[in-house]
């Protein structure tokens, strides 16, 4: 049996695109998947930071202990400061002033959702020759003065993008947020994969927080976890663009499978493995170095804690990265489920605890 993405995954995929769920802010996302994975009978508990946990067939001690990891919050703003006329100034969480103009934003207050637009003088030439700047932009909430907009808004309060999601030809996907909704969804279908197919290791499913905010979820997530290795599911900079960086990062093309990162922060033993079970399973994949030699995504926290996990990446090649509409390719998520699934039962047949480099 293939895990296929049919209609029925897809309305599972809008349903995280829909939710909102800001770094620092992501309650709104944990809650979902709380009632998700408590419907399917595991454990699940969560952190005073807010990461959330599901633990399944994990009371076998001498077996191997793998975490499955993705973020659970996306880019967004923060309100700064009220003005005296009813508009917002803020700053931003992963995203650059350039992306934001005239965007539509929707801010998580107390008393729910307000809708927001980010405005900016359509007669300048956006502050040139010093560039477009965030002093350039504000948020418009339909606020017509300070103490009209103290009623609805208050300083502190997040903001995102206003979520969207659409089929684009018969194999892509756009939308806001795919940086990690779709992480988030290749955990949660192994998730509903494993407890009805058992898998003969112990395996966390781990979403973090305040990953874009410098990955600092990760790093109580681990600490509570006796994890050997982890697979750490997110999206990674697609280059098949007129204006990409192939020089410096090597290719990720959209189609043509996951990519597996050749980094100071992925182990390459474990590494190893992935590539064989991707070999034999013949599921396609790529091999990717990502913006730096290390960070930038949970593998770098979760590798140096309780003296060393091994960590592998598995990324869903992302155009359009930190910006109003994302691209994904429908294929590439699909391989990413395939081959954590399969990664999974490779580990569970091998019964390999240890994952140390120059060792066989």
């Amino acid at each position: 049996m293939k895990w296929i993405f049919d209609k029925k995954a897809f309305q599972r995929l809008e349903i995280f695109l829909d939710i909102i769920s800001p770094s620092m802010e992501e309650s709104l996302m944990t809650n979902n998947l709380r009632t998700q994975w408590r419907e399917t009978g595991v454990d699940v508990q969560t952190d005073v930071l807010g990461n959330i946990y599901a633990s399944l067939n994990t009371n076998q001690k001498d077996r191997l202990s793998l975490g499955i990891v993705a973020h659970t919050d996306t880019v967004a703003v923060q309100i700064t400061n009220i003005l005296h006329n009813g508009m917002l100034q803020f700053r931003p969480i992963g995203l650059q002033p350039h992306t934001l103009l005239g965007q539509s934003m929707k801010v998580l207050t107390s008393n729910g959702l307000v809708d927001g637009v980010i405005g900016f003088d359509p007669t300048s030439q956006y502050g040139q020759p010093k560039g477009l700047i965030l002093d350039d932009l504000w948020m418009d909430i339909g606020a017509s003065s300070f103490e009209q907009a103290c009623k609805i808004v208050e300083v502190g309060n997040l903001a995102v993008l206003s979520p969207r999601i659409s089929n684009m030809g018969d194999s892509y996907l756009s939308g806001t947020a795919i940086d990690n909704r779709v992480g988030l969804f290749v955990l949660n279908e192994c998730l509903r994969w494993f407890t009805i197919h058992v898998p003969r290791i112990n395996l966390y499913f781990i979403g973090t927080v305040q990953e874009e905010v410098g990955l600092r979820g990760a790093n109580t997530a681990i600490a509570s976890l006796p994890l050997d290795a982890c697979v750490i599911l997110d999206v990674d900079y697609a280059t098949d663009t007129p204006a990409s960086h192939e020089s410096q990062t090597g290719p990720l093309r959209l189609g043509k499978g996951v990519g597996l990162h050749a980094k100071a922060d992925n182990n390459p033993v474990l590494r190893r493995i992935a590539k064989e079970v991707a070999d034999k399973q013949q599921i396609p994949y790529q091999m990717s170095l990502g913006r730096f030699v290390y960070g930038g995504t949970d593998a770098s926290p979760l590798q140096i804690q309780n003296g060393g996990v091994a960590t592998l990446n598995v990324n869903i090649p992302c155009r359009y990265m930190h910006s109003p509409i994302e691209m994904c390719h429908k294929s590439d998520v699909e391989n990413a489920i395939r081959l954590t699934i399969e990664l999974v039962e490779e580990l569970g047949a091998r019964q390999q605890k240890t994952f140390l480099p120059g060792i066989d």
